[in-house]
């Protein structure tokens, strides 16, 4: 079963299948943004407990998030949307540090009219993003860190100084063989423990620039925890050792904050620094 609706502004298809609906919105391209697109996959009557939007890399239409049914399977259990975006700007704007990489030029307000839309204002917001899709993960973030329960940043080549507001907790992430990212990437993560920010780092061994499906897997068991723990849970550890910190916080620059124990074993499988 298939709607199409259609005004200025916005060109929506809404589409039935088992288990769910799933919205298409596309809005009005402006400025540097040359398509806005996102995928709106519902899975309950009931208002969600959080939008999780799974951001591509540069350009990209998110595509492969659902061509398996990890992610919808893991929304479906925790009370989760799903939203994907498809934006797409010039690769020489995007280049340059202008595009829909920046959220304060206009991709930033067109995700808002997207989760309006949606029936999702006032619902907190997951972020993942790889690539082009961190870069406006971390500038979404910093745009509008009270929209953001937490988020996920994998392997981006530059950045601005994150705010000292951002004190949600995060996975930054990078490939050991993604040269071109990692330091970058790892400058980031320091510049967010630097100020406190609850974030995690994994350093992700043989991985070059491409999706990592271990990573896919280390995210939702960290937003699944993040969505079920509270603040007391938090543990600290040793970005090196891979053990935990016992007593004071230890150095903010050489360790790492999970949401709760329970996903330890899960981080010291994953990162090798």
């Amino acid at each position: 079963m298939r709607g199409v609706l259609a005004w200025a502004g916005l060109f929506l298809t809404q589409s039935l299948y088992a288990g769910g609906t799933e919205k298409v919105l596309k809005l009005t391209p402006a400025g540097e943004i040359q398509r806005a697109e996102f995928r709106c996959l519902s899975f309950s009557n009931q208002p969600p407990s959080a939008v999780l939007m799974l951001c591509p890399g540069q350009n990209g239409d998110g595509a492969e998030f659902l061509a398996g049914e990890e992610w919808k399977t893991f929304a479906k259990a925790n009370n989760l949307a799903l939203l994907i975006p498809g934006f797409v700007s010039g690769d020489e704007e995007l280049k340059s540090g202008r595009g829909y990489f920046v959220a304060s030029r206009g991709s930033g307000k067109m995700l808002l009219e997207a989760l309006k839309l949606a029936g999702w204002s006032d619902i907190p917001l997951l972020l993942y993003g790889f690539s082009g899709g961190a870069h406006f993960t971390i500038s979404f973030a910093a745009w509008s860190p009270g929209k953001v329960l937490g988020f996920c940043a994998y392997s981006f080549g530059w950045w601005s100084p994150p705010p000292a507001n951002l004190q949600c907790p995060a996975i930054i992430a990078c490939g050991q063989f993604d040269a071109a990212r990692y330091g970058s990437s790892f400058a980031y993560f320091q510049a967010g423990r630097r100020q406190g920010s609850p974030w995690a780092w994994a350093s992700i061994e043989g991985q070059e620039h491409d999706p990592c499906p271990k990573l896919d897997a280390f995210v939702r068991e960290h937003f699944r925890s993040l969505l079920h723990s509270q603040v007391k849970d938090r543990v600290t550890v040793d970005n090196v050792r891979k053990t935990l910190v016992k007593g004071s916080a230890g150095d903010p620059l050489a360790t790492s904050v999970l949401p709760s124990e329970s996903i330890l074993e899960s981080w010291q499988t994953l990162h090798h620094p």
